[in-house]
């Protein structure tokens, strides 16, 4: 008897998914089919991928490969150096999170049955949906879950994804990788359409291509130089990246890419020259340096920091370069029938357009960035030491291939988030909270990975363009636009009146978010295609509602095609959605409302301002009604202590110096956008011109300008109000210092009274000291054991009372008389110096006064000899001198100076005589 044993227990049947419908919906609708995709329930995807067109699956196909190659990217990256890596650690908590959920189902589903007990309908709706997922929670440890998993894999349904496609997808070793762009073509005459090419997917007004594909596939990028004048191109590149400019620009005029490369630096020193030659590129012709390197500010070389890069504003134009025929001479493109105007070279013009406008982004995603620029900064500062040393050893090659290796490995291997900012810095990446229940746990680390792979393009942007020759301009916040030779702007850029009203301490859920200054290049090329560059939200790799080409292509697919007549209407479309990005009120996004938070700010200081005046009026009218003697030294102490006045000041004039920085903003757009209406002006008044389409896109421009003033005049208003608060707020403390002032004179008063008092007091003491001091001399005098007064006489003490008081009186009377009295004193005074001069006299009568002409002059001596010789000669009566008229001789002067007072300095003077 044969038994036979099957090999495996048999299975239960195959497990169907559920379907339900989502209880959140988005609000933000999917704008291509990778975001629909994205946004089916997984028992959907099969049917929905199936439904979709070749393009929309080759779509599809390049961004599971991209999340591929990224998960593996970000394999060995660690939130800490203590952690696990963050897939491994996301792995475990997804498996904790379904064994806990397996664990709780049963309790979970007698709830719910008791719920759908209940007469409630739409208690009774939700859940029985959540029975319906529960049912398959139940099953989640079970291997036929596990084969509806596999099912459910995109795996299992999509073939091709082990492969990469080189022909859709980008290379991931190459720069630029996770950037596209977006290009959007409107026809005269139908309006807008999608462009029919096999490197773009989407839809108008939605159609993105790859960068790479973009700028470096020579033969099949649609940014090549069109001939077509009916068909209106437009071409957006998401980041102000000088480098992406001058490959675009190189592929529009289809030169190459590697000769431009290679001839950089010969370009480099060719843009300080003003060179007319024939070898010129056509590229190197439109990015000039008076409209590209030269209007940069703070580029590479200068070593200021990277947020002080800027283009400065301005709108030229340009000579198109002409169309080059297959024998290499200038030729005039191809015009259709119907149009009326001409388009030879020589009277076609491109303009160039520079312009910074108003942007936000969210304090978090600010942090990162700053992170990231801090850290490329440090491993090309290495590069640099390395390269340095490279130079001083001679052995270059080597080095550089070692510090390359060097910075390859820590951008790979180096964490950018674990960066821990020192005092002062904005809030680390380093996680301070984490959650504990298993569900938490799970969705907070598939959120770091998920904030991995969206940021994962912008700081491998930031890698590979922040220190090149033609360098990547970063966002900038107001404080970085206006202080930008600052290091470090991070505490003022917590002081923004944006951060402030958005970042609510008693809201957790609230974002706090802050202003920044964007910059937007714009090129028309002959009169059909435009060429844009501004940047996106930092790791906004998915749709963006408050983009500002997000903005624009909304516009676009609702404009009418009358709207749309002219390339210039294009480019006064994009221009006009960067401008009023704060005035727009349309968008119910997170972007702040500027104004409004503005507006908040201002009442809030009035606020506070009345109630500094408040407690001033209060603190007078205490000091008027009580004693001001008695409450002057306690109002001066408040006087002085202005901290409250002060910090109320200091908001005020932060507030004025935003809505100044933003004004300066908006009349820089004005400048540009007249000196893009006088462009138009000149195009238009040239002969063969559509004049219909000009004559529109002058007066949209005429209306663009006058809306830019009105929002600048709201600034203003803003400031004004500010301004007076500020006026009032100064005068509240000059009044705080002038009655400061009047407390202190009050008080030097009562303290010169009590000086007054004290005075007095000093006076009686003295008064008291000038009667006792002679009395206790005499006393002490008559007291002493002298021999006169014990053996001569017995002096009896009525004696000894009559001299001392007798004395003392004098000597009391004299004293009281000098002191108090003040005829006494001049008395006195005058005596004394009558005596003094009198001595002074007759001490001076007995000197001789040979000091009188030891320092004389010669010629005050000749005249004093002449004098004594007339004086001799009528005492003599000597004829003989008199006939002469000589000087006497030295016998004679012997012989008259009976005084000696000139005889040293006459014998001095005589000799030198004789001997002249």
């Amino acid at each position: 008897m044969r038994v036979s044993f099957s090999a495996h227990p048999p299975r239960s049947p195959p497990m169907k998914p559920y379907h339900v419908e989502d209880h959140y919906v988005d609000p933000v609708p999917a704008t291509d089919a990778w975001a629909v995709y994205l946004a089916a329930r997984f028992s959907r995807r099969e049917e929905l991928y199936e439904s979709f067109t070749a393009p929309e699956k080759e779509q599809v196909r390049k961004e599971l490969r991209r999340i591929r190659y990224l998960k593996e990217y970000f394999g060995f990256h660690r939130l800490t150096p203590l952690d696990r890596t963050l897939v491994v650690a996301l792995e475990r908590a997804h498996a904790r999170w379904r064994e806990h959920a397996t664990q709780r189902c049963t309790e979970e589903l007698a709830r719910c049955e008791t719920e759908l007990a209940r007469p409630d309908k739409h208690r009774t709706a939700l859940a029985a949906r959540n029975r319906c997922i529960l049912e398959q929670v139940k099953h989640w440890q079970s291997d036929i879950y596990s084969d509806l998993q596999h099912q459910m894999s995109p795996v299992s349904y999509i073939s091709g994804l082990e492969a990469p496609d080189d022909s859709i997808d980008d290379n991931p070793r190459e720069s630029n990788y996770g950037y596209n762009g977006w290009v959007i073509v409107f026809e005269k005459g139908q309006g807008g359409v999608t462009l029919p090419h096999p490197l773009c997917h989407g839809k108008f007004p939605h159609q993105k291509i790859p960068m790479q594909k973009l700028l470096y596939d020579k033969e099949q990028t649609p940014l090549k130089r069109s001939q077509d004048k009916k068909q209106l191109r437009y071409f957006h590149l998401q980041a102000n990246n000088m480098k992406w400019v001058e490959d675009a620009i190189s592929r529009y005029y289809q030169e190459e890419g590697s000769e431009f490369d290679g001839h950089r630096k010969s370009y480099q020193r060719r843009l300080y020259q003003h060179s007319t030659s024939k070898g010129e590129s056509k590229t190197e012709r439109l990015l000039k340096r008076e409209l590209w390197h030269g209007q940069e500010r703070g580029g590479i070389d200068t070593h200021m920091p990277p947020h002080s890069r800027q283009i400065r504003p301005r709108c030229a134009i340009v000579p198109s370069s002409p169309w080059a025929s297959p024998s290499g001479t200038a030729t005039q493109p191809e015009a259709s029938p119907s149009e009326t105007y001409s388009h030879s070279s020589s009277s076609s013009q491109d303009i160039v357009l520079f312009m910074p406008y108003l942007h936000w982004e969210i304090e978090k995603r600010l942090v990162r960035m700053t992170n990231v620029m801090r850290k490329t900064r440090q491993i090309k500062e290495q590069e640099f030491e390395l390269e340095r040393s490279a130079k001083r050893r001679g052995t270059w090659g080597s080095v550089v291939e070692r510090a390359a290796m060097v910075a390859r490995a820590q951008r790979l291997n180096a964490s950018i988030e674990t960066e821990q900012p020192t005092g002062g810095a904005w809030s680390g990446d380093n996680p301070s909270w984490r959650p504990q229940s298993p569900l938490g746990t799970y969705l907070w680390l598939a959120s770091k990975l998920y904030q991995l792979i969206d940021e994962a393009a912008d700081w491998r942007l930031i890698g590979d363009h922040l220190y090149t020759q033609s360098p990547l301009h970063v966002r900038r916040t107001l404080e970085q636009y206006s202080c930008w030779t600052a290091e470090d702007t991070i505490q003022r850029d917590r002081q923004q009146v944006v951060y402030r009203g958005t970042r609510l301490r008693n809201d957790p859920e609230a974002i706090p978010r802050v202003v920044m200054v964007d910059q937007l290049w714009l090129w028309i090329l002959d009169e059909n295609t435009i060429i844009s560059a501004f940047p996106r939200r930092w790791g906004r790799n998915k749709p963006d509602p408050s983009a500002v080409h997000r903005a624009i292509r909304d516009h676009l697919a609702t404009v009418d095609k009358s709207q749309v007549t002219s390339i210039y209407d294009l480019a006064l479309i994009i221009i006009d959605e960067c401008s009023k990005v704060f005035f727009d009120r349309t968008k119910p996004d997170l972007r702040p409302e500027v104004v409004d938070v503005f507006g908040s700010a201002i009442s809030n200081i009035s606020e506070k301002k009345m109630e500094a005046y408040e407690r001033f009026g209060r603190d007078v009218k205490r000091m008027n009604a009580e004693d001001p003697l008695q409450t002057a030294e306690e109002f001066l102490r408040k006087s002085l202590n202005i901290k409250f006045e002060w910090s109320v000041l200091m908001e005020a004039q932060n507030v004025i110096d935003q809505l100044q920085i933003m004004q300066e903003i908006f009349t820089q757009q004005i400048t540009v956008m007249s000196d893009f209406e006088k462009a138009l002006r000149g195009i238009s008044s040239k002969q063969g011109r559509d004049q219909a389409g000009l004559r529109s896109a002058l007066e949209r421009a005429a209306t663009l300008i006058i809306e830019m003033k009105l929002r600048r005049t709201e600034l203003a208003n803003l400031e004004k109000r500010q301004a007076d608060s500020r006026t009032q707020l100064r005068e509240l403390l000059d009044m705080k210092q002038q009655q400061s002032g009047i407390i202190e004179a009050k008080a030097a008063i009562r303290r010169a009274d009590e000086s007054v008092l004290q005075g007095r007091s000093i006076v009686v003491f003295t008064v008291v000291t000038i009667f006792f001091l002679p009395l206790s001399f005499f006393a002490t005098l008559f007291g002493m054991n002298a021999q006169e007064f014990n053996e001569g006489s017995t002096i009896h003490l009525s004696t000894q009372l009559i001299y001392m008081f007798v004395l003392s009186s004098i000597v009391i009377i004299l004293s009281l008389a000098i002191a108090f009295n003040t005829w006494a004193r001049t008395v006195l005074f005058g005596a004394f110096r009558f005596s003094f001069a009198y001595c002074s006299h007759r001490m001076r009568r007995g000197k001789p006064k040979n000091n009188q002409l030891r320092g004389a002059s010669s010629h005050a001596l000749r005249e004093f000899m002449i004098s004594k010789q007339k004086e001799w000669e009528s005492r003599d009566n000597t004829s003989s001198a008199l006939s002469t008229g000589g000087l006497p001789t030295h016998q004679e002067v012997m012989r008259n100076d009976k005084s000696g007072q000139f005889t040293e300095i006459a014998m001095r003077f005589w000799k030198r005589r004789r001997s002249d």
